[in-house]
């Protein structure tokens, strides 16, 4: 495993181990202000929820499942009401873990609206009164997230007495908001008599059809561009997942296992798509790489706030961030050169998600990943058939170099992170870190 994090457009979670993300404001509080473990998972604990003192994971997972009929008629995993969560905090029993929090008197009556700290700032006030004279000038409502400064779901907790003086990096709520979308097929627009690629090829339209053609240039990465992402790839992801007729017919367990482990290699690969396409229409330089729907970097000009994920600088750690590498560059004149369609695109993303998915999490799921993959390539087979390309084996080649050359660059990338893992060269202290973990 990968022990090392880092900045975030330039990381890739997918690429190495416990990404990072993104800043958050001054108001928040200390982790002195809470040191207490969760109660229910042992974890870094946030405050009151409910009436237990617990991480807003398990606060989430409380407040999700508590009037959930179908969690009632679960039943334990081991069949004997004694399961736990592992040494990370992840539990894999519902029912056991949903025991767990009304044993310890949780509670939808004991909500505690004032079980954080944000209140006690000493920022708090000046924040206040800072967002009520910019509203009165624009007319900008005042929410208590404008008045807190809190606009994303990841933030980062300094910690007192550390040596590497790197912040917590707490990702709970965005991994929340993540799972919800995941585990909730309803909220996903299904598309009926199609198949799962073509299904596939369609959420993924839908996610492509907001990016703009007139880009304005980042020239520094700053820790808002970087949290941004990784909200955008993981919760894009997750929906693009549950488009996907096959996919919302998995367990929970199986879902979040995908989600772990290629939330952020989905958003790379379609970022890479997506440059590779704005280049063939001229619309962005040899040099440039389409980070967002709205913006692009140039590789000869970029630099990024690292501050959160290294006591190192941008320019310092040029050996990881190389940026031709970092962005895939040569993946990127391969799609120029081979021009895959749309279903061709999503049979690459597939093929590389699954892949990743088997080898990371093994057994059960690597069985299940390769029978998914067999689908795939039959509805790919039928896709063909149906537009007339029976002789379609050099074509399948062409895909495949693209998938390996992905692969190849991916490697090489998390051969240096585990070499500055080594060295501690990097942040490693994360709220969730099954999802910003990547395998050798």
């Amino acid at each position: 495993m990968e022990s090392s994090v880092i900045s975030c457009s330039s990381l890739s979670p997918s690429e190495f181990s416990n990404n990072t993300i993104l800043s958050i404001t001054s108001s928040v509080s200390q982790p002195d202000d809470f040191p207490e473990k969760c109660q229910i998972c042992f974890q870094q604990g946030h405050g009151y929820h409910f009436g237990v003192f617990a991480c807003r994971a398990c606060a989430a997972f409380f407040r999700r499942c508590h009037f959930s009929v179908a969690l009632g008629q679960r039943k334990c995993r081991l069949m004997n009401g004694q399961c736990g969560p592992n040494r990370n905090g992840r539990w894999f029993c519902k029912k056991c873990r949903m025991e767990r929090c009304i044993q310890l008197g949780m509670t939808t009556t004991n909500i505690q609206y004032d079980r954080d700290a944000f209140k006690s700032s000493s920022n708090f006030m000046k924040n206040q009164a800072l967002a009520k004279m910019v509203g009165d000038r624009i007319g900008v409502p005042i929410t208590v997230e404008s008045i807190l400064g809190i606009h994303h779901l990841i933030s980062f907790i300094p910690m007192s007495g550390e040596v590497a003086n790197l912040p917590y990096v707490d990702t709970s709520q965005l991994v929340d908001k993540a799972l919800t979308i995941m585990l909730t097929p309803n909220l996903v627009r299904k598309n009926k008599k199609t198949s799962n690629l073509e299904q596939l090829k369609i959420g993924l339209e839908e996610f492509q059809s907001e990016q703009k053609e007139n880009l304005s240039e980042i020239v520094y990465l700053s820790q808002n561009d970087q949290k941004r992402e990784f909200e955008t790839n993981m919760c894009a992801a997750a929906r693009w997942m549950s488009c996907s007729d096959q996919i919302r017919q998995y367990d929970d367990d199986m879902k979040i296992s995908l989600l772990q482990a290629v939330w952020f290699v989905w958003g790379r690969f379609e970022r890479i798509w997506m440059t590779a396409k704005m280049r063939s229409k001229k619309l962005c330089g040899k040099k440039q790489f389409v980070i967002s729907q709205e913006a692009l970097i140039d590789y000869d000009r970029m630099d990024s706030d690292i501050s959160c994920w290294s006591n190192h600088t941008f320019e310092e750690m040029k050996f990881f961030f190389v940026p031709r590498e970092l962005y895939y560059d040569d993946v990127i004149w391969e799609l120029m050169e081979v021009q895959p369609d749309d279903i061709e695109l999503t049979f690459i993303m597939c093929s590389l998600c699954f892949q990743l998915t088997g080898k990371r999490h093994g057994e059960r799921v690597q069985e299940e990943m390769e029978r998914l993959e067999d689908i795939f390539s039959n509805e790919l087979h039928e896709y063909y058939t149906r537009i007339k390309k029976p002789m379609y084996l050099l074509r399948l080649k062409q895909l495949m170099r693209v998938k390996e050359k992905f692969l190849k660059i991916r490697n090489t990338r998390i051969d240096k992170y585990q070499i500055g893992g080594i060295f501690n060269m990097f942040n490693v202290s994360f709220s969730n870190p099954d999802f910003f973990w990547v395998p050798p």
